[in-house]
């Protein structure tokens, strides 16, 4: 780029970067929950698969909305810059997708660990591994604490609506 372009070039790089990061940690959060439902429908405690307990089925269910919920967002955002929206405000919002996803991607594997119980601590489960891989989405490409810098300046600078906003044409 020309002088003077930089910070340009670099939000665009990051903002490409943060979205491809969500789509990641959603699409390996989606795996752990695949994972531990399977373990839930054939692991057996007191003569019955462990899916048939409640918790159990809560922490299901409170996955399938972290992952539906953070998989419909990113798709939103591409979708936006597919369609040429304004730089800032896509800049803006996949920091938010990008922290949502990371963080809901961190809770998600946490509770399949929990589902398997000390085999998701076992480096022979996939789980385990998801759960070292996932954390260091939080950091890399700007931390947690940064995402919410970028989209706190964004909500200050041009309102709630640049990140609010679902714009569909």
């Amino acid at each position: 780029g020309e002088i003077g372009e930089g910070y340009d070039i670099t939000r665009g790089w990051f903002t490409e970067e943060r979205l491809m990061i969500a789509a990641r940690t959603i699409g390996a959060a989606e795996r752990a929950l695949e994972l531990a439902r399977d373990w839930a429908v054939s692991r057996e405690q007191f003569g019955e698969p462990i899916a048939n307990f409640q918790m159990i089925q809560a922490m299901l269910a409170d996955c399938a909305v972290d992952i539906a919920v953070n998989k419909a967002f990113y798709h939103q955002v591409a979708w936006e810059i597919d369609n040429g929206a304004d730089r800032k405000t896509v800049h803006a919002k996949a920091s938010v997708a990008k922290l949502a996803a990371s963080e809901a991607s961190g809770r998600v594997i946490d509770r399949c660990v929990q589902i398997f119980g000390g085999r998701g601590y076992d480096r022979s489960y996939a789980v385990e591994r998801l759960y070292r891989e996932l954390r260091v989405d939080r950091i890399w490409e700007g931390t947690s604490e940064i995402q919410r810098l970028v989209i706190a300046n964004e909500l200050i600078k041009r309102g709630t609506g640049a990140v609010l906003s679902f714009p569909t044409a």
